[in-house]
């Protein structure tokens, strides 16, 4: 029998309008212990059917509840946004109002949403935290708290939010704890916040989804760009391309646009409006291809993306599980290359311990110099324009004009001597400057352009003491 049976009629419409006719395994596995109000401990791999594991039924409980609320917690806005496009994708009518808290959006906007009371609030831990403290969020008709990508929130150091946020939530309450590892710290989360949790694991959480090809190419620092150009000419559909670096994202997805590739950056710098911009080309397809951090590496799924590069291979080796787990999602095919340098070798076969890589085709290096580039980043400075002389002034010394303040000028007589004029050093003492005209006894004194500079004085004002 199908999880889907149980559900509201509404709620099957929604899903068949979006092509869903059965549930996956995760999904037939965690909708019936969650409809009847048992706290879930989900683990499984990227890419099957979280997000609507936790929302069919949450929707489920909350309209047999007309007074309580919910409370959803994802480690990255990106994530944030997903879930709530999945619920508005769900919801048809107005009667579940969701309001979206996460950081980089206007606050004061969000004061004016939460005053509206709405049923089901999805954010950010800092966020939440932050309303918290300034006593603009009600959390007292929180009957449903749901952890999403929760092993996420532990690499990013919000395990100590979501504590605190847990403290102010009433109790009793149902939640529901979703993650694709659990490492010991979410375990003991876990056993802080269920109560007799319903265990459901689907699949291996320390190995990538079988559907995904696994490819590698060895090659030096200098040729990455090149092989990067090749391959994004040879592959079809979007492709995202992970770097270590904030810095090294803007300067990447810089160099493909120059070399005519319609690439934008995605990174934790980027204010909130850019990285809503930036995803929502990348999801339409019209930018194809998306330099990002490990921000982008968990919970973000985007159809049609075919490919998906390690410019850099990740620090942690778990990190290149949910890194592929971009692609070969919903039962697709999808491709995972990684570029191995000479000093990466110690780095890739830890990645191959730890997440059980099984076959590895290596694919060789394309001995291709790097292009010239199509477009070049105007030079906003002033260039110096060197004109050519004629060829009559060629032979001309170069005159050298030195600016100085105008002289008395005398002039000249039919049966005076010839006029030479002589400039001499002004002494410190006079202050000003002498003309020799004609002969020694006609002198000629100019104004004074030598000022001696006078030292400053500091005074110091004392504040007089009143009488008594």
């Amino acid at each position: 029998m199908s999880a889907f049976n149980s559900l509201a009629e509404d709620l099957q419409a929604s899903l068949k309008r979006l092509g869903i006719e059965t549930p996956t395994q995760v999904q037939q596995s965690a909708l019936p212990p969650a409809l009847k109000g048992r706290d879930v401990l989900v683990t499984a791999q990227t890419g099957t059917g979280k997000t609507f594991a936790f929302l069919l039924p949450l929707i489920t409980q909350l309209r047999a509840k007309p007074d309580s609320a919910a409370l959803i917690l994802s480690p990255t806005r990106e994530l944030a946004q997903q879930t709530q496009s999945a619920l508005e994708s769900l919801i048809t009518a107005e009667d579940l109002l969701s309001v979206l808290i996460i950081g980089g959006d206007n606050i004061h906007k969000q004061y004016a949403l939460l005053r509206r009371k709405p049923r089901i609030i999805i954010g950010t831990p800092g966020r939440i935290i932050d309303h918290i403290g300034r006593k603009s969020i009600v959390l007292k008709n929180i009957a449903f708290l749901i952890l999403d990508e929760a092993d996420r929130m532990l690499d990013m150091g919000f395990i100590p939010d979501v504590r605190k946020i847990c403290a102010a939530l009433p109790m009793p309450r149902q939640t529901s704890l979703f993650s694709a590892t659990l490492p010991k710290e979410i375990e003991q989360l876990a056993g802080g916040l269920l109560k007799d949790p319903v265990r459901v694991q689907i699949g291996s959480v320390s190995r990538p989804v079988d559907l995904v090809v696994q490819q590698i190419i060895r090659l030096g620092t200098r040729e990455r760009l090149s092989q990067l150009l090749v391959e994004l000419e040879s592959r079809r559909g979007q492709i995202l391309v992970f770097v270590k670096s904030k810095h090294l994202a803007d300067k990447l997805a810089k160099q493909l646009k120059q070399y005519g590739v319609k690439a934008n950056a995605l990174h934790g710098d980027l204010r909130q409006n850019r990285r809503r911009q930036v995803m929502e080309f990348f999801r339409e397809g019209s930018v194809p291809v998306l330099v990002a951090t490990d921000v982008a590496a968990r919970g973000l799924d985007i159809d049609g993306m075919s490919c998906v590069i390690n410019y850099d291979l990740p620090q942690c080796a778990e990190d290149y599980i949910h890194r592929i787990g971009r692609t070969g999602r919903a039962g697709s095919v999808g491709t995972a290359l990684s570029f191995i340098l000479e000093e990466d070798d110690s780095k890739w076969k830890e990645i191959c311990r730890v997440c059980h890589l099984g076959k590895i085709t290596e694919l060789t290096k394309t001995n291709r110099a790097l292009p010239k580039p199509k477009f070049v980043a105007a030079d906003v400075r002033k260039k110096i324009i060197h004109k050519p002389l004629p060829a009559a002034a060629k032979t001309v010394e170069p005159v050298v004009s030195v600016k100085t303040k105008p002289t008395i000028s005398i002039p000249k007589k039919k049966s005076a001597p010839a006029v030479i004029e002589t400039q001499k050093e002004p002494s410190a003492e006079q202050g000003f400057r002498v003309l020799h005209v004609g002969s020694k006894k006609k002198q000629v004194a100019e104004k004074k352009i030598f000022r001696r500079t006078k030292p400053q004085k500091f005074f110091s004002f004392k504040r007089k003491k009143h009488r008594k």
